[in-house]
């Protein structure tokens, strides 16, 4: 990812649509710090009876950091949610293996999208957000499994209706 032109962009049911650098949002919002842990909704999957399928997680797929970065809050805010908002629609750099395999895209109610405690991140523990934790942005959503926590995040759509994409509906 070129940080010089890669840009988080803010779109759908808002009355200002925008994207910004990594640089502005550092910069342009009120910095955030959190304690969270992120935990795969998978931990622990190896011990069920019977089995089910995926990757058979024993305990420890989970981790505890301090994220940087800014309320999610303060970009929607910004942009200015229509009346009819609400979901919001995340969606990351990374695209899927196999051709017939959706985009991943998740999303959360307005309701919790505005709770002060989820994050754009761009820092774990005081250090730039490494690669593998979601370079150069991640969303971070304590209390929730890690499968909301999209990492190389760079799209938010502000949705008039709940989603149902493949990603969302059981």
């Amino acid at each position: 990812v070129d940080l010089k032109t890669f840009r988080l962009t803010i779109r759908g049911r808002v009355k200002h649509p925008y994207s910004l650098s990594v640089d502005a949002l550092q910069k342009d919002f009120e910095p955030v710090k959190i304690a969270a842990v992120c935990q795969c909704s998978g931990n622990s999957r190896g011990f069920f009876t019977p089995r089910v399928a995926g990757g058979q997680w024993g305990h420890g797929a989970m981790g505890n950091a301090v994220w940087t970065g800014v309320r999610l809050r303060d970009l929607l805010e910004k942009a200015g949610l229509e009346n009819d908002a609400r979901h919001i629609r995340f969606d990351g750099l990374d695209r899927p293996v196999a051709d017939a395999t959706p985009d991943f895209l998740k999303s959360l109610s307005v309701n919790v999208a505005l709770r002060d405690h989820v994050l754009v991140a761009y820092a774990m523990n005081g250090e730039p957000l490494p690669l593998l934790n979601g370079f150069p942005l991640r969303l971070v959503v304590p209390g929730w499994y890690a499968t909301y926590w999209v990492k190389m995040l760079h799209d938010l759509e502000v949705l008039n209706e709940e989603d149902h994409n493949f990603w969302m509906d059981p």
